[in-house]
């Protein structure tokens, strides 16, 4: 049994196929050129003391003055973070000394040089 390979011609108009199908003809390689699309991006702002301070602050959902697993993971999602539900278990992890599950007033500090030392840039 003989299998045809289907292959659709000028599917993505950004990368057309030659009509002859002359892929490796001297001609075609010259002349062929991917299309170059750029991106526009936001400029990227370095984190800081205050403002990582603020960002905590107002992710503290219930205002009882301490920060669970799930606020922190909102704060690292707003600062950027590509696994923020990661990087609040690491953070929960390194800045909370009497292990009660939450980021205190006295474990604060800790968690905003953890948090300065991982460089995030907010967009």
């Amino acid at each position: 049994m003989n299998r045809v390979l289907f292959v659709p011609k000028n599917v993505d108009k950004a990368c057309q196929r030659p009509a002859n199908n002359e892929w490796s003809s001297p001609a075609h390689s010259n002349s062929w050129r991917p299309a170059v699309v750029e991106k526009k991006r936001a400029a990227a702002v370095p984190v800081n003391e205050d403002f990582v301070r603020d960002v905590f602050r107002y992710y503290d959902a219930d205002k009882d003055g301490r920060l669970s697993k799930k606020e922190l993971q909102n704060a690292f999602s707003t600062m950027g973070s590509r696994f923020p539900f990661l990087r609040a278990l690491l953070a929960l992890r390194h800045a909370d000394s009497n292990g009660d599950g939450y980021i205190s007033e006295e474990e604060f500090d800790k968690l905003v040089k953890y948090t300065l030392q991982r460089r995030y840039l907010f967009k």
